[in-house]
């Protein structure tokens, strides 16, 4: 079975929200070092990396579209989806070349599902904390993990569009985009290591504002997108069959538009 049959499995089962994920425990170091190993036994170099991963987890928790077990695990696998990462429609095969047991395939699936569950459960409290690579000297990059942040914005740009458009949040994703380009752009200046420990400060800040954000979207259930469709929608006056028409015809709204 591949993992992406075996995500699909866990679909049911599994939906990532605050109802369902509260009281969840992070993973232990052991436990990221395992994920570590089952994720580049995938052979795929698409693949993401543990911080890569935390990220793009982070990206997904705070936008307001739900999140499904099953797009999550073909992502991390590096494998193509087709359309949003709530819709039903992927591209490919599984990313479980290397996994030669459903042991490891379904422990995959379940280190990450896990993952994510503490992710939504950190954010809910106020207490998350990236997953981030530090060197032997112990200083934080932080450039993998705004990679994987900005996968999880791309997937969504009506949402994303709508926050930067708010003035108070128009900067809200510059850190992440700097630090990104770090390793995505060839021609970024280097970071020295005061302004880099700055940005990544500034990043998790900016995560935790994002998510309060998407708050009230997240808990109606709806999208900024959406929510405009319906105020336009709800403001529009209801015309009565014996009014004019609203077109300008002069006639009465049953006996021209209203006749359709």
């Amino acid at each position: 079975m591949t993992q992406l049959a075996q995500a699909r499995k866990m679909r049911a089962m599994i939906r990532f929200d605050s109802s369902s994920t509260r009281g969840a425990e992070p993973l232990s170091a052991d436990e990221l070092d395992r994920l570590d190993t089952l994720l580049e036994a995938l052979d795929n170099e698409d693949a993401m990396i543990v911080e890569e991963l935390d990220g793009f987890i982070a990206g997904l928790v705070c936008t307001p579209e739900p999140i499904d077990v099953a797009q999550l695990l073909a992502y991390a696998g590096g494998q193509e989806i087709v359309g949003k990462a709530n819709g039903d429609e992927t591209a490919g095969t599984a990313g479980a070349a290397g996994h030669e047991t459903l042991d490891e395939q379904s422990e995959l699936g379940m280190l990450i599902a896990r993952h994510a569950a503490s992710v939504v459960g950190a954010f809910e409290r106020g207490e998350y904390s990236p997953v981030l690579a530090y060197d032997e000297h112990g200083r934080a990059d932080g450039s993998a993990w705004a990679v994987g942040f900005l996968q999880a914005v791309e997937l969504y740009p009506d949402s994303w569009d709508a926050l930067v458009d708010e003035k108070e949040f128009a900067d809200s994703l510059d850190a992440i985009e700097t630090l990104a380009a770090t390793l995505d752009d060839e021609n970024a200046r280097p970071l020295g290591r005061r302004e880099r420990d700055g940005l990544i400060d500034r990043m998790i800040g900016d995560a935790a504002d994002i998510h309060e954000f998407f708050r009230p979207y997240r808990q109606s259930g709806t999208t900024p997108a959406a929510m405009r469709v319906e105020t336009v929608r709800r403001e529009q006056p209801k015309v009565g069959r014996n009014d004019p028409c609203p077109c300008g015809s002069g006639r009465k709204y049953k006996q021209c538009c209203g006749a359709n």
